[in-house]
């Protein structure tokens, strides 16, 4: 339990982290990602929801208004994890390249190591690299995703189902934010899979950490550089500790 927590913690680091001197202005660029792509997903979605209100209370027979409050209740709780969800998604693959130059600087500020000096073609060269890399890892998720929403229908072990989706999704946002301190060391997401195993505590930890954040509104819109500073000091503990 203590590195379940532990993983949590850098959480915690993550928002004192991206306020710290020469870190901020590298934090800019995300966040205005993020909030851009907020608010415009927040209209797309309010213009839906109200789109379903009309048509729903319009077939619903008045005697039944009770059960359509339950269902509106229902139906705006599955949007607020979709969105959610669409939310981190979208947010991490288009603000990748300012997240891995994030985590590069992050990872100077910790320990004091210059990295490589680049030019700025070979910057822009990497950003489809970045951009691949988290488009894998998407790739990823939605395939075994589907899979573990295919167990809700299943007799018996869909009273499973709810924690495999929760753990999963935590797996998952810890494999997307601790790519960015990976990638800059040349691991490979096969390597990276093994290395988070190894970790299943504290891998845990930390993405239920994200997920948490994911769902506090406007905290949320810090989200990707916290996370981001969050797992490079992670990943230098865990793998200069050897844990």
């Amino acid at each position: 339990m203590r590195d379940f927590f532990r993983g949590m913690h850098y959480l915690w680091m993550g928002f004192g982290l991206i306020f710290k001197p020469g870190l901020k202005r590298f934090v800019v660029m995300p966040v205005c990602v993020n909030i851009l792509l907020f608010v415009g997903l927040f209209f797309l979605f309010r213009h839906v929801v109200h789109e379903f209100n009309l048509w729903f209370n319009h077939f619903l027979p008045v005697w039944l208004f009770w059960l359509g409050a339950f269902i509106w209740g229902l139906f705006f709780f599955s949007f607020f994890l979709l969105f959610v969800y669409t939310f981190v998604m979208l947010g991490n693959i288009l603000a990748a390249p300012f997240n891995s130059l994030l985590a590069e600087k992050v990872a100077y500020y910790l320990t004091g190591e210059r990295p490589k000096p680049s030019s700025v073609f070979e910057n822009i060269k990497a950003v489809p690299r970045v951009i691949g890399r988290q488009l894998s890892i998407l790739g990823y998720y939605l395939s075994r995703a589907l899979l573990i929403l295919m167990l809700f229908w299943v007799p018996v072990v869909q009273v499973a189902a709810p924690f495999l989706w929760f753990l999963f999704n935590a797996w998952y946002m810890t494999l997307t934010y601790m790519d960015y301190p990976a990638e800059n060391r040349q691991v490979s997401l096969t390597e990276l899979r093994l290395w988070l195993s190894q970790r299943r505590a504290m891998s845990l930890g930390f993405g239920v950490g994200v997920i948490v954040i994911s769902i506090i509104p406007v905290v949320n819109c810090l989200l990707v550089p916290v996370a981001v500073a969050a797992a490079v000091s992670c990943w230098l503990d865990a793998s200069s500790g050897g844990r």
